[in-house]
């Protein structure tokens, strides 16, 4: 009688139990990242009432089987379903999703590490990239975007800093068929050391055939000009080419009064152009230098990469998310909304997405809860219907306890 009240006890606490981990699988039903769990019961340990017998060797009494009796019911397991949950499209470019098994790396003030399948991520007022769902700062590579052991907060910079111009490559072709006096003219805008920009115009003017004059000067964004000098702080500077239209002189640094002006030397290139009978289309074709940009929006790729596209016309790709991986992940510790390593889920595999069997990542996509709300339903009325049982023993067994008493009466 004891036993079998003790059999619906249990029932009621494991039957309980069930519907607990059924109820926080349906509440978080539309959690971004959630991974569901599932309950499975065990026998209690039986109680052997009489051992087996086994068969007599003439074959005159045949074996018995033990008699035991069970003692109820406890949690075999409660399991993670860690498998991916369906992708939703945002269109919010800091939304990314993980089409594998890896997790995002988190990280608190005091450098606690913790990982999650959310990645609702924004940027705070220092451009540092974080979780929304915890305020955890993302971790990644931003020293060297190929070093998956590195262990960087992310951020973007809001602003990049002027680079001045210091080289200049000028190609394409002179007519050789000019006449002489004939002047070709081709500028481009190069940047000084205080972030202010200048016109930079050479002209040519043919001398006679294979040689040339060049000149050049700086116009300010007020439109005030400066001559260029070269050589002995000569305002030309000669160039010649061979039969074959290849130049023999015209790689040259400017003096110092182009230095004094933007704050730099710069080197003009001239070592492709060239001179042939054919129309000219002298161009610069390099120019390095850059003017201050802003942060105006950022992109990430399915390769974690984060770039950053800037009012100077610039795209940099400034840090990239670092994914890791688990031998065992339903060996994960859960804790306010993140996992923890535990001792068996395994260590950290670090990698980059796209590599170790994490997945890619998808842009502005969500992955939401792999709870199956059809499921969970089922479960919870398999759950009421077992917990009504095992109340249904206890008070049947609660009565024949009564009726024991009565026999003294």
């Amino acid at each position: 009688m004891l036993r079998s009240m003790y059999a619906g006890v249990s029932g009621l606490n494991t039957h309980q139990q069930m519907m607990d981990v059924t109820g926080n699988n349906i509440a978080n039903v539309n959690t971004i990242g959630f991974k569901s769990s599932r309950v499975t019961f065990k026998e209690m340990l039986s109680q052997t009432l009489k051992g087996a017998s086994r068969p007599s060797d003439n074959g005159e009494r045949a074996g018995t089987n033990p008699q035991q009796i069970g003692l109820g019911v406890g949690i075999g397991s409660i399991d993670s379903d860690m498998s991916s949950g369906n992708l939703q499209s945002t269109g919010k470019n800091s939304d990314v999703a993980i089409q594998g098994d890896g997790f995002f790396v988190l990280q608190d003030e005091n450098g606690n590490t913790s990982y999650s399948r959310a990645g609702n991520f924004g940027f705070d007022a220092k451009g540092n990239l974080f979780s929304l769902s915890t305020g955890l700062q993302v971790i990644g590579a931003v020293d060297n975007l190929d070093d998956n052991q590195e262990t960087n907060p992310i951020s973007l910079a809001p602003s990049i800093m002027q680079k001045a111009t210091n080289d200049v490559s000028i190609g394409g072709n002179l007519n050789k068929s000019l006449e002489d006096l004939d002047t070709r003219t081709v500028s481009t805008d190069i940047i000084a050391e205080d972030n202010s920009s200048y016109t930079l115009e050479m002209t040519y003017t043919k001398n006679s055939d294979d040689d040339w004059t060049g000149t050049g000067k700086l116009i300010a964004e007020d439109n005030s000009e400066t001559q260029l000098e070269f050589g002995s702080a000569a305002t030309d500077f000669n160039i010649t080419f061979d039969s074959d239209g290849k130049i023999i002189t015209g790689d040259f640094q400017s003096t110092s009064n182009l230095s004094g002006v933007i704050g730099n030397d710069v080197t003009i290139d001239l070592a492709s152009l060239t001179q042939i009978a054919a129309d000219s289309d002298i161009n610069f074709s390099d120019v390095n230098g850059y003017k201050k940009g802003d942060l105006e929006s950022f992109s990430f790729d399915e390769n974690g990469y984060i770039t950053g596209s800037y009012s100077n016309g610039l795209s940099e790709a400034s840090a990239r998310i670092k994914l890791v991986n688990f031998s065992n992940p339903a060996g994960l510790n859960r804790k306010d909304g993140v996992f923890t390593e535990s001792v068996n889920s395994g260590e950290p595999q670090n990698t980059f997405p796209g590599s170790g069997g994490t997945g890619n990542l998808a842009p502005s996509t969500l992955e939401m809860s792999n709870a199956n709300l059809s499921q969970e339903f089922t479960n919870m009325i398999t759950a009421q219907r077992g917990f009504q049982a095992s109340s249904k023993l206890i008070t049947t067994s609660d009565e024949m306890l009564q009726e024991l008493v009565n026999l003294k009466r």
